[in-house]
């Protein structure tokens, strides 16, 4: 009886206690993400030019408005080159309507707003807007175009997010996301930190994180772009 009456009471206490570590071990990956992968890292790359002295409050929101050149040059975190990327692409992703673009011009044209214009040899190839999150429950995207918030001295657009359930073999939920970082630099320059980050739940949660930062050149009216070495 007594081996019977254990054998009835392990599953149920197994499952309580994996209940309760599963969701303590999903809170913590959550907060991993949210406080660690969100932080804006304090050292920078040489080639990354200082930034525009700003308000470096959680949600103080640069001014970003200027032309710069739609190619740039990547690296990572220590310093090492990793070839062009053009601005357009990393903010809107690849368009064949804007593969060829050279001038990416960012007007604050309203309060709470920014329009990006995409440039090839002076003409307009593509135009999106920007607006200022602030807490709204719904989002028309018709009006208001792409969301963009304030943080700690950048201004920050999410890219990409993607969501998982327990769908995936022994991954028992968890999340991805691209999002990227503007600022501008004493040099008229604007940088980009491009973060890669995500958390997954494999009875314990694993957090990972990928930095790339970006340098787009500033274009004064009436200038063209350099020609970018391939």
């Amino acid at each position: 009886m007594f081996a019977q009456s254990n054998k009835a009471k392990f599953p149920t206490l197994f499952t309580a206690r994996h209940r309760t570590l599963c969701l303590c071990s999903f809170t913590l990956a959550q907060i991993l993400l949210v406080c660690g992968c969100n932080l804006v890292p304090k050292q920078r790359p040489p080639q990354i030019p200082a930034f525009v002295p700003g308000d470096e409050r959680l949600s103080s929101v640069p001014r970003i408005a200027g032309r710069y050149a739609d190619k740039g040059e990547a690296f990572t975190e220590k310093g090492k080159s990793v070839g062009q990327v053009p601005l357009s692409g990393l903010l809107f992703g690849s368009d064949p309507a804007y593969a060829e673009a050279d001038v990416v011009n960012i007007v604050e044209s309203e309060p709470d707003t920014i329009v990006i214009q995409v440039l090839k040899k002076g003409q307009s190839v593509a135009q999106r807007r920007l607006s200022k999150y602030t807490g709204q429950w719904s989002w028309d995207s018709s009006k208001l175009g792409q969301p963009y918030c304030g943080h700690h001295g950048f201004l920050l657009v999410q890219i990409s997010e993607k969501r998982y359930d327990g769908s995936l073999g022994p991954v028992s939920g968890g999340s991805e996301g691209v999002s990227c970082l503007l600022r501008k630099a004493v040099d008229g320059s604007l940088i980009v930190l491009q973060r890669e980050a995500g958390t997954v739940f494999v009875i314990v949660p694993l957090v990972w994180s990928n930095n790339t930062w970006h340098r787009f050149p500033p274009i004064a009216d009436g200038d063209q772009p350099a020609t970018q070495p391939r």
